[in-house]
């Protein structure tokens, strides 16, 4: 009975001995040729160094339990490695780190093409793509990965960082965010141009848009008028959004508005730069545009403000008004000139006669145009001695008239002219004067009565 169970217990040791059989040893000797094992067999197992992990062959020490897996039986020798049972283990917690997507720690073996070899737990190695990193990584370095395709068949491993990588960009992004406040002024760097701006990096991981209305104070057309990729340039924040990753930026707003710094009746050179029938637009310094109403713009008269100015022509002009919210700017050219009323009686009297033309007709009377720069008012009622209901009964549009000047109101800017006081001299008769000396009393004379007589008699007393 006790050699049967004796051969019983050496055919269940010989079936786990086979090749392929995990089992575990004692160390009961390390030397520079391998590590010798206690497996319970006849002889000792031989594990060479190359089936031990580098990293482990300091750690080993007689007396030591190793689990090994019998690789080679041959005339009672048997070759172990511990490399493949750290595989099988390995591979194992692989599998289970891919089931329940936990991320583990990779360590970059070699570059290879377009990524790099990588070797997780220190047994398996695997791929990695170049992608996966946001700068180049250091070979033997450590990073975290996941598991992103595995068939141990075809010995295919794929790690991948992606996910890490937006946790790592989100974490970054919310503690650069929190360095930002509205209003602030920061340095940025231009990174592109678009037709509606410019995209401006502000720190290693944010970038913000600069429109193109926020580029100067004055109209923009093109982004690259006024700034270059690569441009250092300082900017407001005007709006942070860190949920949705977005911030407003502003170059104009960086320095003072043009408009603000207009000063009320300041005189300015400036240029025509277009025309409008109500007006003239003249550019002035720093880019400001400003309009000339027609009724600033001389103290000619004019039908259209081409028949004054041309886009081009050099300008002296006075702020009037300056609306900031607005962004309108009001000027004047002829407040720039010396006002012709100052000195109208320089050029025109009371009771002087004068030559014009008729211009405008209305109820009340008509309007006469003296020079390019004065006209006068003729009442209907000092148009003529007739009585009329309209001054057309009397006169035509474009007509050439004389008229006195009754009235200058240098106050209210008006000549009051009468076309009448010309006809009223011109229609009275002449007085002739009474002759000198004694009256002729001859037959010849005419009849004589006794008025005359008393007459005759005054003016000889007169006369002596």
């Amino acid at each position: 009975m006790a050699e049967f169970e004796e051969l019983l217990n050496r055919d269940l040791d010989t079936q786990s001995l086979q090749q392929g059989a995990v089992i575990t040893g004692k160390i009961v000797q390390v030397g520079e040729s391998g590590v010798f094992v206690d497996i319970g067999a006849k002889s000792e197992g031989v594990l060479p160094l190359e089936q031990v992990l580098p990293s482990d062959l300091p750690r080993l020490q007689v007396g030591d339990e190793i689990r090994v897996k019998i690789i080679k039986r041959a005339e009672g020798e048997f070759v172990l490695s511990k490399r493949a049972v750290d595989f099988e283990e390995a591979w194992n917690k692989l599998a289970q780190c891919q089931k329940d997507d936990e991320v583990l720690d990779i360590t970059l073996e070699s570059h290879t093409k377009n990524g790099y070899i990588a070797r997780a737990f220190g047994v398996i190695e695997g791929f990695v793509h170049k992608s996966n990193f946001e700068k180049k990584p250091e070979l033997g370095g450590t990073y975290k990965a996941y598991v992103l395709d595995m068939d141990r068949r075809e010995r295919k491993l794929v790690f991948t960082r992606r996910v890490i990588l937006r946790e790592e960009q989100v974490k970054r992004l919310d503690e650069e965010f929190s360095r930002f406040q509205p209003e602030m002024v920061v340095e940025g760097k231009v990174e592109s141009l678009v037709p509606y701006g410019a995209f401006v990096r502000i720190s290693d991981n944010i970038t913000g848009l600069l429109h193109i209305s926020e580029f100067a104070w004055h109209q923009v057309k093109r982004p690259s008028d006024i700034v270059k990729k690569g441009d250092k340039i300082m900017v407001k924040i005007l709006d942070l959004n860190p949920e949705e990753k977005k911030v407003s930026l502003s170059l104009k707003a960086t320095t003072p508005d043009p408009l603000s710094l207009l000063l009320l009746d300041e005189e300015l050179e400036g240029t025509v730069e277009s025309i409008a029938d109500f007006g003239v637009f003249v550019r002035l310094p720093n880019h400001i545009t400003g309009l000339v109403h027609n009724s600033e713009l001389s103290y000619k008269r004019f039908g259209h403000p081409s028949e004054l100015y041309k886009p081009g022509d050099k300008v002296k002009v006075k702020v009037l008004n300056v609306n900031v919210e607005e962004r309108r700017v009001a000027l004047s050219i002829k407040a720039c000139e010396q006002d012709p009323w100052a000195e109208v009686h320089t050029k025109y009297q009371m009771g002087q006669v004068v030559e014009g033309t008729v211009v405008h007709m209305m109820d009340k009377g008509i309007v006469v145009k003296l020079d390019d720069i004065f006209e006068g008012f003729v009442p209907t009622g000092e148009i003529s001695f007739e009585r009329i209901d309209h001054p057309k009964r009397k006169h035509r549009m474009d007509e050439t008239v004389k008229a006195k000047i009754i009235n200058i109101d240098t106050k209210r800017r008006r000549i009051r002219l009468s076309l009448k006081a010309l006809l009223a001299e011109k229609e009275s008769p002449k007085v002739e004067e009474e002759p000198k000396g004694p009256v002729d009393l001859s037959p010849t004379a005419g009849k004589v009565t006794l008025g005359d007589l008393i007459d005759t008699s005054k003016l000889i007393v007169e006369e002596e």
